[in-house]
């Protein structure tokens, strides 16, 4: 059984004043057959409408839009991670909800990234020994049985395969230069054992000559693997977390008058993204949807059509040990080639521009990426911060915004890098699996040789194998 299970408490509408537990990780809300919170009377909501699974790995509640607009606490999102007491709205003025959780007594949860970094951590102060205690402490004691049954299971099968596969994460093309050194040097070894058996002086030359050139070239893939870790340490000052909120209003006299809800707030839709610096005049690029949430917006495009207007409410963006700087929505421009790009201007105050690829991005397919952006928003920001500074910035803060402010105070701004390689080149797009998810949109893929070779702009949300960058050409096209 799941270590907790999700629990709904119904506000309004045809389920009202119902409380109900599900033990299925996966619940489907929505009007279809198929959906276990099932309104089959309400006209507005969507046949799946929306759906909540739980991640036991992460122990967390991931809430997605799917066919519908959610509401959470009074802000549409499209995917959140839920916590307790979160109030669920199904479309505008329709269903609310109050979301719980339902933890079997006795239970801990702690997601193994983080038992993997607390017993990283301790090694580094500790020595490799503490640190294996430390994970085993955890797995015995926080695990779900899954993970206590894995995970010893491949920490053996790392141990007995470390002669294989030692020092692959770090240069994974050494392996084949190093057995080629290796088998040319006990030839070399031969031949000068009986030359006159064996080879020739000019062969015997020629596998020196060759023998220098590997050596050469394995010096140069590890100077190049090294280079790229440096770049990948210095760009991350480069890319930012945007965070926005804005609202649909009727124009009338060169005023926005915004639209009131059934209970009397405003509409407003908050959002998070990523953007990078990408000259020394503070030009920052990132996407469309980051920039003009509204853009091909399936739930917004209808309001859109009927007149009503968007307008900021708010717009910053927040670099690593830096406050949120607000952004002047008038710089906004877009990408005349109908690309997801967008470019705006701020005061870059010494922040570093980041490198662009300059030749085609063909010639990279093949080779590593790496992603750098804020996926999941603020909260793998806080999953990476000690429990204690997490409350502290959690209990100050009264919304995002200022949660957002509190985690730039405490140093916890940074961007998350992921890692693969880059598979197909197309003419307006880059495939390729280093993994990212909702909030890493608009953050920089750079390429082995440091510079940025696209801007991160989908995911395909049930395949990890295939996440997708507009190619840094047409965001070239809109810098100075």
């Amino acid at each position: 059984m799941a270590t907790a299970r999700i629990q709904l408490l119904h506000l309004n509408g045809p389920l009202r004043g119902r409380t109900a537990t599900y033990d299925e990780p996966i619940i489907a809300l929505g009007s279809g057959a198929g959906a276990k919170v099932r309104y089959r009377s309400a006209t507005m909501i969507a046949g799946r409408h929306a759906e909540i699974e739980y991640v036991e790995d992460a122990c967390a509640f991931h809430l997605r839009a799917i066919e519908g607009a959610v509401f959470v606490d009074n802000q549409q999102v499209r995917e959140v991670i839920l916590r307790p007491e979160d109030l669920i709205e199904l479309g505008a003025g329709g269903p609310k909800l109050r979301f719980r959780i339902q933890a079997e007594p006795g239970r801990l949860c702690k997601p193994l990234r983080l038992m993997l970094q607390d017993a990283r951590d301790v090694g580094r102060a500790s020595g490799p020994a503490a640190s294996a205690r430390t994970l085993m402490r955890d797995l015995l004691t926080s695990a779900t049985w899954q993970l206590k049954v894995t995970v010893p299971v491949l920490m053996l099968a790392l141990v007995f395969g470390a002669a294989y596969v030692g020092g692959r994460f770090e240069s994974s093309r050494h392996d084949d230069h190093a057995r080629s050194l290796d088998d040319l040097k006990r030839l070399m070894a031969n031949v000068e054992h009986d030359s006159r058996a064996l080879a020739s002086r000019e062969e015997v030359a020629l596998l020196r000559t060759e023998l220098k050139q590997r050596g050469e070239a394995l010096n140069r893939i590890a100077d190049h693997d090294r280079a790229f870790y440096r770049a990948l340490d210095t760009h991350v000052r480069s890319v930012g977390l945007v965070h926005g909120v804005y609202t649909l209003g009727q124009k009338k006299d060169g005023k926005v008058t915004p639209v009131v809800r059934p209970d009397g707030t405003i509409l407003r839709v908050e959002y998070l993204g990523s953007a990078f610096v990408a000259s020394s005049s503070g030009h920052v690029v990132t996407n469309r949807h980051v920039a003009e949430p509204w853009w091909r917006s399936r739930e917004i495009a209808p309001l859109l059509a009927a007149g009503l207007v968007p307008t900021f409410l708010h717009l910053t963006i927040t670099f690593p040990g830096r406050t949120p700087q607000p952004v002047d929505p008038a710089t906004i421009r877009v990408s005349p080639d109908g690309v997801d790009l967008a470019v705006f201007r701020i005061d870059a105050g010494g922040i570093p521009p980041l490198p662009l690829h300059q030749g085609e991005a063909r010639d990279a397919r093949g080779r590593g990426v790496a992603v750098l952006g804020y996926p999941t928003g603020v909260s793998a920001l806080l999953a990476r911060a000690e429990s204690e500074v997490t409350r502290d910035v959690l209990d100050g803060a009264t919304d995002l915004q200022s949660l957002i402010a509190r985690m730039a105070d405490r140093g916890l701004v940074s961007p998350i890098i992921t890692q693969g390689a880059l598979t197909e080149v197309r003419t307006r797009r880059l495939v390729y699996d280093a993994l990212t998810t909702s909030g890493g949109s608009g953050g920089p893929v750079f390429e082995t040789d440091g510079t940025v070779v696209g801007v991160n702009f989908a995911v395909t949300r049930d395949f990890q194998g295939s996440n997708f960058g507009v190619p840094i050409r047409f965001a070239r096209a809109l810098l100075p």
